[in-house]
């Protein structure tokens, strides 16, 4: 209350202060400058407790807040890298299924992503053996012959 009132009587007297100001000064731009800054003074005679103001609860809030931000932020960016990465990896399924079709051989593939999430690691290779499909994925997608796994079904 002791708070209220000290607030209220500093409003009161930066309004009656200004008022007394703006009748004692001449007609014109002196007027104006003293009706402004008496203003301003009021406005800021009212803000005054915000300035005062404490809110240790706020900025414990804004503390976690930020917290889970960067955290989701973490999140996020980990999915966003795994579905990349499973993206990728299907595309280059595809890729593999499709030239097997175009040499003849019949082959399902699973690709590993290396740690890049760009470039393959390893391959996987359900189907018959096939020395043309093995060059291919050496030479054109890096997957070194010794990390070709061929499952032969059947």
């Amino acid at each position: 209350m002791q708070f209220f009132r000290q607030w209220l009587l500093g409003v009161v007297a930066c309004a009656l202060l200004t008022g007394a100001a703006e009748q004692l000064s001449p007609e014109g731009m002196g007027r104006r400058l003293i009706h402004f800054t008496g203003g301003l003074l009021l406005i800021a005679a009212m803000l005054r407790p915000l300035a005062q103001l404490e809110l240790p609860e706020a900025y414990g809030f804004a503390g976690s807040y930020r917290e889970a931000v960067a955290r989701l932020e973490l999140e996020l960016g980990d999915a966003r890298e795994r579905e990349l990465r499973r993206g990728i990896a299907e595309e280059l399924e595809a890729y593999i299924e499709d030239k097997a079709g175009q040499l003849g051989a019949d082959v399902r593939a699973e690709v590993a992503m290396g740690e890049d999430g760009v470039l393959p690691e390893r391959a996987t290779l359900h189907g018959t053996y096939s020395e043309p499909l093995s060059a291919l994925l050496a030479s054109e997608l890096g997957i070194a012959k010794e990390k070709q796994i061929w499952i032969e079904d059947g």
